[in-house]
Order: C-alpha cells, then structure tokens, then sequence
C-alpha cells in the first residue's frame, strides 16, 4: 500500500557548528521552535506556555512514493529492497539531522528555518499521516511540553540549536501503526505525539500522550525506545 510522503521544514535558529548531535546551543536557540505539518510550513516562535506567533506557507511536494518500511525497533527494510542494518540508518539519520541544522532559511522578522529536505535523499522516508490531522496549536503545545520536559524534569539544556526536535527515526515513528504500543498501549495514534532530543550526544524519544483533542500533552517515556526499557514499570 502506498502512503503520502511529504517533505518536512524544521524551524530553528542561529549559526550552527558541527557536534554530536550537529547543533550549537550558544548560536541562539529555541528563539523559533520546530514545527511541521503535511503540505504546510508552520514558522512558529514558541514559548514554554504554548504560546505563538506563525505565518504559513505553502510546503513542497507530495510524492507518492513506495517509503522505506519500518519493521520493529530493531529491524529497518528500505521498501522492496534488502534489509539494511541500524547502522545504516543511524548513519543516515546523522546526515539528516545534521542537514536540518545546517540549511538555515531566512524567512524575515528574525525566523529562519532549517530544511534538511526529503528524507528519502538520506535513504529513508517518513509517514506523516498519522498526524495530519494535528492542528497547529496541537503541535505547539506538543513540542512546548517535551521541551518543559528535557528542560525542567530532566534538568538540563541540549546543546542543539533547539531543546526537541521533530521525531526523524522511522523506527520510533512505527509507534503509530505497531499493535503493539509499548508505553503507548491503550491510546490511539491520534492521542500519541512524538519527540527528539540530545542527550550529551545520543539522540532519545520522549513519548506523549493526551486523554483526547484539547486535553494536555504529557510525557510518559523518555529513551531510546518506545518500548519500556529493563528496570522500568
């Protein structure tokens, strides 16, 4: 079955210089947050309470293309093709990330963004579609709980331009169609939002989740999973 692949603007700001995780907190960050929606950009500025200011322009294509497909947390298979290992794709993921810091875009009145292009550039795909339907302020206050999160439960400041970022891993992304949901279990892809941040140079996943449309972002799971690691409940 082929699915609607779009290609995804990540808002950030400032310099950049390469590290481990491709960012560079003193350059200015968080001044603009990320954001994406399918076929929009969404330029936001973003404070800790949600609270925004946007313009919206049109994005670029939308390809309908057969993706790469993600199997599990441990396997990842490029659509139709031989089953590539995790190193591949973390190797493609840095290249990613590294591109969505360092292609900054001036869109005026001091927002710039960061637009790493498609993803199957880097040998990978990502489907939007579970959260095509997340209005903008969804996303806004997504992004805003998972950066109270890092910030204040978590106790300290990535070093990237921006405190979280949009998910890239198609591995975590499989969180939406897996029957199995781990931490998720019992929420529907609607009421799951999903976010990345760098720890001192590993990227990790913090996994929301609301009680329905207009109720609160939460965090229940910080790691390298969706699945709760050993040790935890």
């Amino acid at each position: 079955m082929r699915k609607r692949i779009v290609t995804v603007v990540f808002v950030c700001a400032g310099a950049i210089s390469l590290s481990a995780c491709g960012g560079d907190r003193s350059a200015g960050g968080d001044s603009a947050q990320v954001m994406e929606l399918p076929a929009i950009t969404e330029d936001t500025k973003l404070g800790d309470d949600g609270s925004q200011e946007q313009t919206m322009s049109s994005d670029g294509e939308q390809a309908d293309t057969e993706p790469a497909v993600p199997l599990s947390e441990g396997q990842y298979t490029q659509g139709g093709g031989e089953q590539s290992g995790d190193e591949e794709l973390e190797e493609s993921l840095a290249a990613f990330r590294q591109a969505r810091e360092d292609n900054v875009i001036d869109y005026g009145n001091g927002v710039t963004g960061g637009s790493p292009g498609n993803p199957e550039d880097y040998g990978f795909s990502l489907d939007l579609s579970a959260v095509e339907n997340f209005d903008s302020r969804e996303l806004t206050e997504g992004y805003a709980a998972g950066k109270r999160y890092v910030e204040n439960t978590l106790g300290f400041v990535p070093e990237t331009r921006n405190t979280v970022y949009s998910c890239a891993d198609p591995r975590i992304w499989a969180i939406y169609d897996a029957e199995d949901k781990g931490v998720a279990n019992g929420y529907a892809p609607e009421n799951i939002f999903i976010c990345e941040y760098c720890d001192h140079g590993t990227w990790q996943y913090l996994i929301l989740v609301r009680q329905g449309k207009g109720s609160a972002w939460e965090v229940i799971h910080h790691g390298s999973s969706y699945r709760a690691e050993e040790g935890e409940n």
